[in-house]
């Protein structure tokens, strides 16, 4: 937990309506103290697992991959890179031209849509011990699978089946302590491909 301290600021200060510095301080400390305070919801995303052609050496191969990806205009996320594949995440509405291209350069891929990504969000998360452990056991209570997980300085993502989000929300929020307010849908922008 971080303090916040302010210099020459008393408590009588820091309380004080009168004072919007102080109450800023105020704001800050609560902010830092709370842990996780939302979760967001994206539905309709799709993952692929994408291997790379023997014959390419790696770096080629998944500069290749981006390449073909890039030029019919599809945007990805959560993407890892492993040894000779790569996986990512994307709109459902464009896994079927992403799979055409991809094959059509010469790659192997294997797809799954209905999936969504669940979002847990946190203020200072990289400061939590144990935060993938909470998160993954209410997962897994909700029956969930995790398909791939990203983390940034404040959030935790996990890719799951979009029919066990209404379980994995009801396990977030219980083990967060969140009510639903702290719940957040968002839609990922779809836009006409390029032919």
């Amino acid at each position: 937990m971080h303090k916040v301290t302010a210099d020459a600021i008393t408590m009588d200060q820091a309380t004080s309506p009168s004072s919007s510095e102080p109450s800023r301080a105020r704001d800050v400390f609560y902010e830092r103290e709370r842990g996780v305070y939302a979760l967001r919801i994206l539905r309709d995303v799709a993952h692929a697992v994408v291997r790379f052609p023997k014959a390419d050496s790696r770096t080629d191969a998944i500069q290749n991959l981006f390449n073909t990806v890039a030029k019919a205009g599809i945007p990805l996320f959560l993407i890892k890179l492993h040894r000779s594949s790569v996986t990512f995440a994307l709109a459902g509405a464009y896994l079927d031209r992403a799979a055409e291209v991809l094959q059509t350069a010469g790659y192997d891929v294997s797809t799954r849509r209905d999936l969504a990504m669940v979002t847990v969000v946190a203020s200072s998360m990289r400061e939590m011990a144990g935060i993938m452990v909470d998160i993954a056991d209410a997962l897994y209570e909700a029956g969930a699978r995790i398909y791939e997980a990203g983390d940034s300085h404040d959030t935790v993502q996990c890719l799951i089946e979009a029919d066990r989000v209404p379980a994995a929300i009801e396990q977030l929020c219980k083990v967060f302590h969140l009510d639903k307010s702290a719940i957040h849908e968002e839609h990922l922008p779809i836009q006409e491909l390029p032919s």
